[in-house]
């Protein structure tokens, strides 16, 4: 993944629904050449595939990172077994140290309870850390039929285009366009994409950043590993509770890894970097998934 990959990368990731076009506009290259590149990373499995979701707040629930440190007597097949019954768990990353690391969503601080009691009950398993991030959860709206009626077909295909949907939908260009236009600028969905950082050539991992909240802040840090390695680094889950953030990072080479932890571990104000790797992800479908199909079927709209 070269520059032009990631910049496409991170304005699809953003809205996948952006043109070819518009992108190749941005990043001075031909729509064809923009089209060449996207499908490549398709091949590759870098992109699964095209995502639509609702935001956290659409639904009252908090996105979370966990970590769970287990004490090495079950395999990883049945700990990720036992772990993808709760329905908020919904990325569950088997670490090669034995443990693993989860995204998970909760709801309030009672669901948030829960979450960690359910965890700490699966045998094999030793200590368990959520972690409330701060991620932005969106923006709550209410949702007219004629929404419901584009989302449907938007479930099936986010990219799919006006002319489609609009002979899909049985109404107008002009209609479907105003109305795709108010569910992409809601900020109550998420059109994007599943995606594997660890497809191709390339190793993923997580740096876990402990840092002096006294003398530096989270976004200090972001914006130094943004700078230095814009091509590495992907996005963080900054913990809400503790001074503690995990950095999504992909690199060609494990000494790549070395020296960014490095560089990152010797800034002023960070206390301890430790790199997480991961092996293939399980992705369960999320309850920002779930939801919204049940919401198209509520309303006799799930195709």
């Amino acid at each position: 993944m070269d520059a032009i990959d990631k910049a496409l990368w991170r304005e699809l990731y953003n809205n996948c629904r952006l043109s070819y076009q518009y992108l190749g506009n941005k990043l001075n290259i031909s729509a064809n050449a923009v089209k060449k590149r996207v499908d490549k990373l398709i091949e590759t499995g870098i992109i699964v595939k095209w995502s639509l979701v609702l935001k956290p707040v659409m639904i009252d629930v908090q996105y979370s990172f966990v970590e769970l440190k287990t004490d090495q007597t079950h395999s990883t097949e049945e700990l990720t077994k036992s772990i993808s019954k709760n329905p908020n768990v919904f990325v569950i990353l088997p670490l090669t140290t034995g443990d693993f690391a989860l995204h998970a969503f909760f709801e309030g601080a009672k669901g948030l309870l829960e979450l960690n009691s359910f965890l700490r009950q699966i045998v094999g398993i030793q200590e368990v850390k959520v972690h409330p991030t701060t991620m932005h959860p969106g923006k709550k709206i209410e949702l007219t039929k004629l929404h419901l009626c584009i989302l449907k077909w938007l479930f099936i295909d986010p990219r799919m285009n006006l002319s489609h949907l609009a002979e899909s939908s049985g109404l107008t260009v002009r209609r479907v366009r105003r109305i795709v236009e108010e569910l992409v600028e809601s900020d109550a969905f998420e059109f994007g994409f599943h995606w594997n950082p660890n497809a191709g050539d390339s190793m993923a991992f997580i740096s876990r950043i402990e840092y002096d909240p006294t003398l530096i802040t989270s976004d200090e840090i972001d914006d130094f590993i943004q700078k230095k390695y814009d091509l590495e680094y992907f996005y963080s889950h900054v913990s809400a509770i503790e001074p503690v953030m995990f950095s999504v990072f992909m690199v060609p080479h494990l000494f790549d890894m070395e020296n960014i932890t490095k560089s990152i571990h010797a800034f002023d104000g960070v206390q301890s970097v430790i790199p997480m790797i991961y092996y293939s992800a399980k992705i369960v479908h999320p309850l920002t998934e779930t939801k919204l199909v049940e919401l198209l079927a509520d309303n006799d709209l799930w195709p």
